[in-house]
Formats: structure tokens, sequence, C-alpha cells
């Protein structure tokens, strides 16, 4: 008994440390309009488990480094929705979308 407690003491640290956890990389589009909608944007990717979150405005592409375990790619998504704003995966609601700035309306805007 005693020679299986230590050796459960010794094996158990190392199980969970040799388990390490891994980030991870998505990218995806996001309509937008300007400057403003860029810090929007951004602002709302600054969540727990999110590592980094950057937008480009002239590709309208997010590029987010997350920790699945702590927040999931569908959860990111929900945040840009709440801040108003449409992705490849997600619309957000008339009442979202209405909360951003009057310049900011881009799905009243003709596309060229």
């Amino acid at each position: 008994m005693k020679n299986t407690l230590i050796l459960l003491t010794v094996l158990f640290p190392l199980s969970i440390f040799g388990q390490e956890q891994k980030t991870r990389t998505i990218e995806f589009h996001v309509e937008s309009v300007c400057a403003m909608c860029e810090k929007s944007i951004e602002n709302a990717l600054d969540a727990r488990g999110i590592i980094s979150g950057d937008y480009n405005l002239e590709t309208q592409l997010a590029t987010v480094i997350f920790k699945p375990w702590k927040i999931s790619e569908s959860e990111i998504h929900t945040l840009i929705n709440e801040a108003g704003y449409d992705t490849d995966k997600s619309r957000c609601t008339d009442e979202q979308y209405s909360r951003v700035h009057g310049c900011c309306k881009y799905r009243e805007l003709q596309k060229h």
C-alpha cells in the first residue's frame, strides 16, 4: 500500500503536466465599414479564454488565438454578434445591429 501511495504521488502530477493543452487559431470574415468598427470588434475579442484577437479592416478578417477549453469558436462568434457585427458563421440580431454607430451600418451600404 505504501509503495502504491508513493507511486501515485509521483505519477499523478506528471500525468497532469504531460497533458499540455494547446491553443487554437481561427480566422473568419466579419462585416464592417471603418476604423471605429475595427476597434469595436477587437474590444469584443477582449474576453476570458482569448489570448489574442486582431481584426484587419482591409481584408475584413478576424484572427483569434484562444484556449478552446475556456471558450468555444461559436462563443467567439457570439461575442462579435453582441457587438453588432455579422460573421461568416453567424448573424447578429437587429437589436444588436441597432447599437452600432450610424457610420458603421454595414448592412445599409451598397457593395461596390
